[in-house]
């Protein structure tokens, strides 16, 4: 996968989002794609009150989640303080969660007074959730069990009813609804096969895992020196970008105000505030899902070319994983619901981006760029870090197998990438030739499994690869 967002045709299209970009940049060096994430993250928030799309007599909610994979000292810790910061400006409630408990997630009870008064969790209400414990998430144990339940639970479609968090103790009992946006940051943990493959949080949040190189750290630390005392110029002011997300707000309500045919004002009464009583919160969750129920057929409307576009899509998703062994085929398909699900929400981003009510077949090509993009490099992260479906010798004899290809197609160089290159189309030709496959998906699906050991380059239209010269 490259790692650069501007590759991606919503960065050029939408000034609002790849001006965000160039603020996170300036924080957090070389991890654009988590910080093209985070934008979704954001307006996932600031559209959920009003946003559900109906699907298969259920519904989605606009919400994005991150499970984000990657060294120590590599940029995490400070894009979120840039994440939080902006919707901390935008009016959208964030919080960092330090503590992974039982009490501190769900809540418990303050047995102090005469009567046991609920404490609530982090996971109570609508909020972008910091959570740098997700290494715990990949450990055996009761604890990280109820842990991974209480998110799925919080993850569920709002308006289902199926994001409620109940606690029973002794003292008494307790439920709300969870509106959260979690995003999860962990260093590369041991021993995660099992943990990342049997829990069902990851079919439920974008997973991006990268691994950072010696050389990838030295120039970032370069261009941190190189940064000082220099002011950033930016095409957009900070505050436009702020700005827009509580812009994202007015836009939503005052749609579903004319939809639904409710007020405003009814539905500013409405939002949950943190000083509401148990029963107060709750009758206004009620509320605002029965506004946003009966605006979700007509908040957004699809055009005759948005089908065909998803329908091409999840053909695409599949022919990632056809011509895998059926065990490889099995586990990495589980993620392939979640990755449909996500395509539709981010095209109704990419709606809201461009602030229309019609979501086109173009709204989902642009999703699709981007979650196909991070569905190849999950399946290279399964297959190659984690090692599902195939043993280090298989793994060897596949690398073996593609060098020696390489070997036998004609090189060239290339100006200021130097020399050793091949044609990748001329490279996949040879290898069919050789292993009898007939199938470009094939071929690409095998060259996926191997990716991380040969550097990969883009002149014009035509892609070439090369051996790396430490593989």
């Amino acid at each position: 996968m490259e790692h650069s967002a501007d590759k991606y045709e919503a960065v050029r299209k939408y000034p609002i989002l790849s001006g965000y970009l160039e603020h996170f940049r300036e924080v957090s060096k070389n991890n654009e794609i988590p910080g093209l994430l985070s934008f979704f993250f954001i307006q996932g928030q600031a559209a959920l009150p009003y946003v559900r799309i109906p699907m298969g007599g259920s519904n989605l909610d606009p919400r994005v989640s991150v499970f984000w994979i990657q060294d120590t000292r590599t940029g995490k810790s400070v894009a979120y303080e840039t994440i939080g910061k902006v919707m901390e400006d935008a009016g959208l409630e964030v919080i960092d969660c330090s503590v992974a408990t039982d009490a501190a997630m769900v809540g418990s009870f303050d047995t102090t007074g005469d009567h046991p008064v609920p404490k609530y969790g982090v996971l109570k209400g609508r909020k972008g959730l910091n959570f740098d414990e997700g290494s715990i998430l990949l450990k055996p144990g009761q604890h990280s069990e109820n842990l991974v339940l209480h998110l799925q639970t919080a993850l569920n479609a709002a308006g289902t009813g199926r994001n409620k968090l109940s606690k029973h103790m002794k003292d008494g009992s307790f439920d709300y609804l969870s509106y959260v946006s979690l995003w999860i940051t962990t260093y590369p943990p041991d021993g995660i096969k099992d943990y990342v493959l049997d829990k069902g949080i990851f079919q439920r949040v974008l997973l991006y895992w990268r691994n950072w190189t010696v050389d990838m750290k030295m120039e970032v630390a370069y261009e941190l020196a190189d940064s000082l005392y220099k002011k950033p110029d930016f095409t957009l002011d900070y505050t436009d970008i702020t700005n827009y997300f509580k812009e994202v707000d007015v836009r939503l309500k005052a749609r579903l105000s004319k939809v639904a045919g409710i007020s405003i004002s009814e539905i500013d009464d409405v939002k949950e505030d943190k000083e509401d009583s148990d029963e107060e919160g709750k009758r206004k969750n009620a509320l605002m899902e029965e506004y946003a129920a009966k605006g979700k057929y007509s908040l957004f409307n699809l055009d005759p070319s948005y089908k065909p576009a998803l329908n091409q899509a999840i053909v695409e998703y599949y022919d990632l994983v056809q011509y895998m062994d059926k065990k490889k085929q099995a586990i990495c398909a589980s993620f392939l619901m979640g990755l449909q699900n996500y395509t539709t929400v981010f095209a109704h981003h990419m709606a809201i981006l461009e602030g229309v009510w019609v979501v086109t077949g173009e709204h989902v090509d642009m999703a699709k760029e981007i979650l196909y993009d991070l569905y190849k490099n999950l399946l290279h992260w399964l297959e190659e870090e984690v090692k599902v479906g195939m043993s280090k010798t298989d793994l060897s004899k596949e690398i073996k197998a593609w060098q020696d290809t390489i070997v036998r197609c004609e090189k060239i160089e290339i100006e200021n990438k130097g020399g050793n290159w091949v044609a990748k189309r001329g490279l996949y030709e040879t290898f069919g030739k050789i292993n009898n496959l007939n199938s470009t998906s094939a071929i690409n699906n095998r060259f996926n499994q191997v990716l991380s050991q040969f550097d990969t380059c883009k002149v014009a239209t035509k892609k070439y690869v090369r051996i790396k010269k430490e593989a």
